[in-house]
């Protein structure tokens, strides 16, 4: 972890309540294991999973718009203003709905390479976010497995995950038009 991120990290575990900071690690974490599997940029998700709840403090109606413009307004040591704008796009498109390229602001600078980037982390960002939707922490450890066309992520629980399985069937359509393959959640047989 690099020292800009630790700096957040801390930042975060001061300000947030006990339960939050452990989802936000938990999401940093699992959004920086799925990254380092798809060949993404590690410190790009686990920035994002670190600041994807930002929004929310501000007005959870408007959690996209808001957690955009707090990281946009925010000068983060170690980040350019074009990793800044591509980590607040992560997180945006995180709480809303994926704007293709074309569609988005007009006056943002991102190129379509940087877009498809941005397309790709926040497929991992909300596949991350959603195995921990109730911020219970369910998952004492996650074992991903590609099989055929499926990444398959097996949970090693005894909790419930009605949930988290539910949200992760809304966040698989387009985390499969991202990397071309489908996230399924199964649980680890227990002996």
């Amino acid at each position: 972890m690099t020292t800009e991120l630790t700096a957040i990290r801390k930042k975060l575990e001061k300000k947030l309540k006990e339960e939050r900071y452990i989802h936000t690690l938990g999401v940093m974490y699992t959004a920086a294991s799925m990254a380092m599997r798809h060949g993404a940029d590690v410190q790009k998700a686990m920035t994002a999973g670190l600041l994807h709840d930002c929004g929310k403090y501000i007005s959870m109606s408007e959690v996209a718009k808001c957690s955009y413009e707090i990281i946009m307004s925010t000068e983060i040591i170690g980040l350019s203003h074009a990793e800044r704008e591509m980590i607040a796009n992560i997180v945006r498109f995180n709480n809303e709905p994926f704007k293709y390229y074309g569609e988005a602001d007009s006056k943002s600078t991102i190129d379509r390479d940087t877009y498809m980037i941005i397309g790709k982390l926040t497929a991992i960002l909300r596949v991350a976010n959603a195995l921990d939707r109730s911020h219970k922490q369910k998952a004492e450890n996650i074992k991903v497995q590609l099989q055929d066309k499926e990444l398959v992520l097996v949970i090693d629980t005894q909790e419930n995950l009605l949930l988290e399985e539910g949200l992760l069937t809304q966040k698989a359509d387009f985390f499969e038009e991202m990397f071309n393959i489908r996230p399924v959640l199964r649980r680890k047989k227990r002996k």
